[in-house]
């Protein structure tokens, strides 16, 4: 399966067609939709070719962050800037689409910085083929390396069951090597096929700028678990159903299997490896005109390599309040409660295991500071219960400010933190979003950024007492 796979996504039928029919002008798109591009030029025989790049600078700083057996992460502050380069050519009946990035960092505290280089690793961020209204309308199929997050968000549901494919890379890329066919019922219903295949590195890049031993240059990982582990290879797929059926409700249904093999440690130690099967469902009820919700919940079920049994349990819960206000500013209150059960034991070998497993959601849900504070891996979210109010308001054209706060807790306590209680601690984030121009070269060239501040007090579940913090500014130009 996975040399099928390995073909159909990355290396075969795509990236022949890739280099018979791109243009020399066609390289590669920001992850917003084709509707989004600029005005496209006409080329003979009646395709459509677009070109164009982004550019992305952001800043992060972090301190205090509290991880694992009491330790505590020392500062970071570093500067990441990421190019890509994106061409496409299309019809009204296929798209072929190609997106290069790289990107490299400065670091003003050199924590890592003997692991990167300008320039870092060119890999290949998109190569997808789309077939649009396929058995009389009925069918979209895109196969190769995509994105499950578009430029109104996660592309299925709320990001909480799957979103990213390449976690561990951080959000240098968020691909999935995969198949997705769209089955077109009628206007109201539509269910997504999916097959997934995500290796822990990726075979279509250049120049590997990451030293793993002092000696060997490698790829960058892009799925690995615990920091010194390898090999950590995902792969599964599923079913995602649609519905608008009834306008005020519309609901969500969806079952994937997972398999996670086993992962190498330093010193020759595996890392078990994994079967997970999740079903889930997700509701969105317009309660009345100024009051809507959200519901969300799922269960797992599965089996570690040596027979140890897995399960699951994920909840959400949340109610939003928009007033009718008579302005161009549409504020917002949501207080929600988000739940992902725990294992006491789950570190035993052989030990049944009851924490929520994260599938392809290991990234910052809510919160930047959590991923990087991992307890069971890098952006795997587990164990939590999540009570948190949230407001925002858009003042202007473009600008919005969302701010939010709560406390977090362990569902199940265990040692993990160091300290002998169940409160992670108080957690406060703010995020606004501004424009900087547009239409800079005529109809295109767009420039905006965004400011964000988390602030994490300790609880008793950790054995530090000092304030943590995660600061980001971002500039983006997209030509």
């Amino acid at each position: 399966m996975k040399k099928v796979l390995g073909i159909a996504f990355c290396t075969g039928l795509v990236w022949t067609v890739c280099a018979q029919v791109v243009t020399p002008a066609a390289k590669a798109q920001e992850t917003k939709p084709a509707a989004a591009a600029p005005e496209v030029k006409q080329a003979e025989g009646g395709l459509d070719w677009d070109a164009g790049a982004d550019l992305r600078v952001r800043q992060e700083i972090s301190d205090n962050l509290p991880k694992r057996g009491g330790v505590t992460a020392q500062n970071d502050n570093y500067v990441r800037i990421r190019p890509r380069v994106w061409g496409q050519v299309k019809n009204e009946d296929f798209k072929l689409y190609l997106r290069l990035a790289d990107e490299f960092r400065e670091y003003s505290h050199p924590r890592y910085s003997r692991n990167y280089q300008t320039p870092d690793e060119v890999l290949v961020d998109s190569l997808y083929l789309d077939f649009y209204n396929l058995f009389g309308d009925k069918l979209d199929l895109r196969i190769g390396r995509q994105d499950f997050y578009g430029a109104a968000g996660p592309t299925y549901g709320a990001g909480r069951v799957i979103c990213d494919g390449s976690p561990f890379d951080g959000s240098r890329s968020i691909f999935m090597d995969a198949i997705k066919a769209t089955v077109k019922f009628d206007e109201k219903n539509t269910l997504d096929l999916l097959a997934i295949y995500n290796s822990p590195e990726t075979e279509m890049s250049w120049g590997h700028p990451y030293k793993t031993d002092g000696s060997e240059y490698k790829e960058r990982p892009l799925t690995s678990l615990d920091p010194r582990s390898k090999d950590l290879s995902e792969y599964g797929g599923g079913l995602y159903f649609r519905s608008k059926e009834v306008k005020e409700v519309p609901f969500e249904l969806y079952y994937f299997y997972k398999r996670e093999t086993k992962a190498r440690m330093p010193g020759g130690a595996k890392l078990p490896g994994r079967v997970v099967h999740t079903w889930g469902a997700r509701v969105m009820p317009q309660l009345t005109d100024t009051l809507s919700a959200e519901l969300e919940g799922a269960v797992q079920a599965g089996e570690k390599d040596g027979g140890a049994s897995t399960a699951g349990y994920m909840g959400y819960a949340g109610l939003t309040y928009k007033p009718l206000v008579d302005m161009t500013s549409k504020p917002f209150f949501t207080g929600s409660l988000y739940y992902l059960s725990g294992d006491k034991d789950r570190d035993a070998k052989g030990d049944n295991d009851t924490a929520w497993d994260p599938l392809w959601a290991r990234w910052p849900q809510f919160s930047e500071m959590y991923v990087y504070s991992f307890m069971y891996g890098v952006g795997y979210w587990s164990n939590l219960l999540y009570p948190s109010l949230e407001t925002g308001i858009g003042f202007a054209p473009g600008h919005k400010v969302r701010a939010s706060a709560g406390p977090m807790y362990v569902a199940v306590e265990d040692d993990l933190g160091g300290g002998n209680g169940d409160l992670l601690g108080w957690l406060g984030v703010i995020r606004y979003d501004f424009p900087l121009f547009k239409n800079i070269f005529g109809k295109r060239g767009d420039l905006s950024g965004h400011l964000t501040a988390e602030v994490l007090d300790p609880g008793d579940y950790y054995t530090s007492d000092k304030i943590a913090y995660f600061l980001r500014w971002e500039v983006i130009a997209r030509f």
